[in-house]
C-alpha cells in the first residue's frame, strides 16, 4: 500500500508541472518569460489575466505538492535523521516557492493594471523569483531530492539514488547565473529532469505495488 501510495503521490506531482507549462506557455511564453522586462510583461499581464492567474494556481498547487511527494517516498525507508530532513528541506522549499508564486497572483497583476512603476514591477518580480527559484527551488529543492534519494537508497533500485543525486545537481545550476554565466536552456533542462525523475520513481512504485498483490 505504500509503495501505490507514493507512486501515485510521485506521478500526480510530476504530471502536474504540466498544467503551469500548457497555460502559461500559450499565455506569456514562460517560462522564458520570467526574464522579460517590465515593458514587455506588463501589457501581457493585463491581456492574459484569466490564464495567468489559473496557471500560478496550478503551479502553486503543484509547489506545495512537492511536500507530499518527498514525504511520502522518504517513508519508504522508514523513519530516519536523512527522512526528517529531506521532509523538513521540502516544506522550506514548498514555502519559499510558494511565496515567489504568489507575487503573480497579488501584486504584479495590480501593477501591470495601474501601468504605473515599471522599476517597482522588475525589482518585485527579481526579488520573488530570488525566494522562489534560488532558495525554494534551487536550494532546498535540490537539497531534500538529495537526502530523499540517499534515505531511499536500500529500499529502491540503486538508480532512484544515483539518479536523484544527479538531478538535484541541476538544479543548484541557476546560482551560477549570479555571477554573469549565462545557462540558457540548460535550467529547462534541469528542471525538467527533475519531474522524469519523480514520473520514473512514480512509475516505478505502483509497478512495484501491482506486482506485490
Amino acid at each position: 500500500m505504500k509503495n501505490l501510495q507514493a507512486g501515485v503521490v510521485a506521478l500526480v506531482f510530476g504530471l502536474l508541472m504540466f498544467v503551469p507549462v500548457i497555460v502559461l506557455g500559450s499565455a506569456i511564453g514562460w517560462p522564458a518569460s520570467l526574464d522579460e522586462p517590465a515593458t514587455v510583461m506588463m501589457p501581457l499581464l493585463r491581456e492574459q489575466a484569466v490564464a495567468v492567474q489559473l496557471g500560478y494556481l496550478a503551479y502553486i498547487a503543484y509547489s506545495i505538492l512537492f511536500l507530499p511527494a518527498i514525504a511520502v517516498i522518504g517513508r519508504l525507508a522508514g523513519d530516519s535523521a536523512l527522512v526528517r530532513i529531506a521532509i523538513v528541506l521540502a516544506a522550506v522549499s514548498a514555502l519559499a516557492r510558494s511565496i515567489g508564486i504568489v507575487r503573480w497572483l497579488t501584486v504584479l497583476p495590480e501593477l501591470a493594471e495601474s501601468g504605473d512603476s515599471p522599476q517597482l514591477f522588475d525589482a518585485i518580480n527579481s526579488y520573488g523569483g530570488a525566494i522562489g527559484e534560488l532558495l525554494g527551488v534551487s536550494l532546498f529543492g535540490a537539497g531534500a531530492i538529495v537526502t530523499v534519494s540517499l534515505a531511499v537508497r536500500h529500499v529502491l533500485p540503486r538508480w532512484v539514488s544515483i539518479s536523484g543525486v544527479i538531478v538535484a545537481a541541476g538544479l543548484v545550476l541557476p546560482w551560477l547565473e549570479l555571477f554573469g554565466i549565462d545557462l540558457g536552456p540548460i535550467i529547462s533542462i534541469s528542471v525538467a529532469g527533475v519531474q522524469l525523475w519523480f514520473l520514473a520513481v512514480g512509475g516505478l512504485l505502483v509497478l512495484k505495488a501491482r506486482v506485490a498483490k
